[in-house]
């Protein structure tokens, strides 16, 4: 899960140590179910010892694109199979200690489960509920701060400004 070093730099002709990881890079997906709706999940998360909203979301598996684990992820987490997936780039949770990616994309079309002949097939690890909600009651949880999980945050507001700029 996490691979760590420690490097030795010299700074100013000082030798210091320098501690970083490497984590696994991971996708994000925000599915649209409708021009004013997505479909979020409620996951329990141990460290806080509550259920979370967050957007469908995962580890990279080897082999697997960016791509190919957010539509995986879409459909474990949620039974729902996207159509249409859309790449909306990556970023660093903390380029000073780790090096990870967190990829991010938006999904349209969405099938149902019965459509789509899936349903969720969780891990042993995994409490998730799925619900639909509307991007107002989305860009109201993101205001109020009670959403926690920073993938998601960096998901809502960047899938949020995709689907207001160029599919409504």
């Amino acid at each position: 899960m996490i691979t760590l070093f420690e490097d030795t730099l010299d700074l100013n002709g000082e030798d210091r140590i320098y501690i970083r990881a490497i984590r696994r890079n991971y996708s994000t997906i925000v599915p649209f179910i409708s021009k004013n709706e997505l479909v979020i999940i409620r996951s329990y998360r141990h460290l806080v010892d509550a259920i979370q909203v967050e957007a469908p979301s995962g580890y990279i598996e080897d082999g697997e694109s960016p791509y190919e684990a957010a539509k995986r992820e879409l459909k474990e987490e949620t039974g729902y199979e996207a159509q249409k997936i859309v790449s909306l780039g990556h970023y660093t949770l903390d380029y000073s200690m780790f090096e990870q990616n967190g990829n991010i994309f938006a999904a349209y079309d969405l099938l149902t489960n019965k459509e789509a002949k899936s349903k969720q097939s969780l891990g042993k690890m995994e409490k998730i509920e799925v619900d639909i909600i509307s991007i107002d009651q989305i860009k109201r949880l993101l205001y109020e701060g009670k959403i926690l999980n920073a993938a998601s945050i960096a998901a809502f507001y960047k899938a949020l400004d995709f689907h207001e700029r160029y599919i409504i």
